[in-house]
């Protein structure tokens, strides 16, 4: 039968080092294990995955491009230091940066503000549309 253990108060020193080296060699064991399962596992996934590919007709050379491909053109990233102003009256109405709208430059005008002079577009933003970020 197996070896009684012994609880860790009852042991000497001796003893507590020698399980404490057993410890480690059973954890090494465990953490090979444990990555030979991963790469199985992976191995495995990887393996699903490229016969749904070849299933739906694509090739594996255009997923791979998809999938390394950057994110470009799908929109811009939010919160890049610029703000965002919103027309309080009309929620569609937003500006970031950039050649005024339309729906600005009639609204600064219409207010009595001149859309090329910097300190009217800036005053305006400030005081008739919502700043968010």
């Amino acid at each position: 039968m197996g070896k009684k253990k012994q609880q860790p108060a009852a042991l000497s020193m001796e003893e507590m080092q020698q399980r404490l080296a057993e410890i480690e060699v059973d954890r090494e064991k465990l953490e090979m294990a444990l990555k030979q399962r991963r790469r199985a596992d992976l191995i495995e996934f990887a393996e699903s995955l490229r016969g749904q590919i070849t299933e739906r007709g694509y090739q594996m050379d255009e997923v791979i491009a998809l999938l390394e491909k950057k994110h470009k053109g799908t929109g811009r990233r939010r919160g890049n230091g610029q703000p965002h102003f919103v027309d309080p009256d009309d929620p569609s109405h937003t500006y970031r940066r950039g050649p005024l709208p339309a729906w600005l430059r009639e609204k600064m005008e219409a207010a009595g503000y001149d859309p090329a002079d910097k300190s009217h577009r800036e005053a305006f933003k400030s005081d008739f549309l919502t700043r968010v970020g």
